[in-house]
């Protein structure tokens, strides 16, 4: 086999792997069934120009829940219980007299999600996990 060879048959088989990784990121890495969990979904109101929002979680299909409502400057926390570990969700900041920002899409990996929290500048969603103890209980205790 020729190097040209070699290196296009590494190649396309680093892009298979990636290929594989990033459907298992994107699917939420975790289990898909059973009985959901809430987690704690923190905003964080930090937009340069301070306004008030009213935050909602909405579904791929449209489905809405409202979170409540975060003044400026202020970052509140809120339970959220999604409806299946592979539903897409994203979130939606509706301000006075303003355009609403909107969230990239994200779903709940697993029952180990502790928080999800949004940083409205820049616009980023990130994940903690549950901090757990040698006991398999979390911090307030559940298991």
């Amino acid at each position: 086999m020729s190097k040209r060879a070699t290196f296009r048959a590494g190649t396309l088989a680093a892009a298979a792997v990636a290929a594989v990784v990033l459907a298992c990121a994107s699917a939420g890495g975790g289990r898909s069934s059973g009985p959901t969990l809430p987690v704690q979904l923190e905003v964080r109101n930090n937009l340069g120009l301070p306004t008030d929002l009213s935050v909602y979680a909405i579904t791929r299909g449209g489905s809405r829940t409202i979170l409540g409502d975060v003044p400026p400057a202020t970052t509140r926390t809120f339970t959220f219980k999604p409806v299946s570990f592979s539903e897409r969700y994203y979130l939606v900041a509706y301000r006075p007299l303003k355009r609403a920002i909107r969230s990239a899409s994200f779903s709940v990996g697993d029952d180990m999600t502790g928080r999800i929290i949004w940083t409205l500048v820049p616009n980023i969603v990130g994940f903690e996990e549950l901090d757990t103890d040698s006991t398999g209980t979390d911090s307030s205790g559940n298991r």
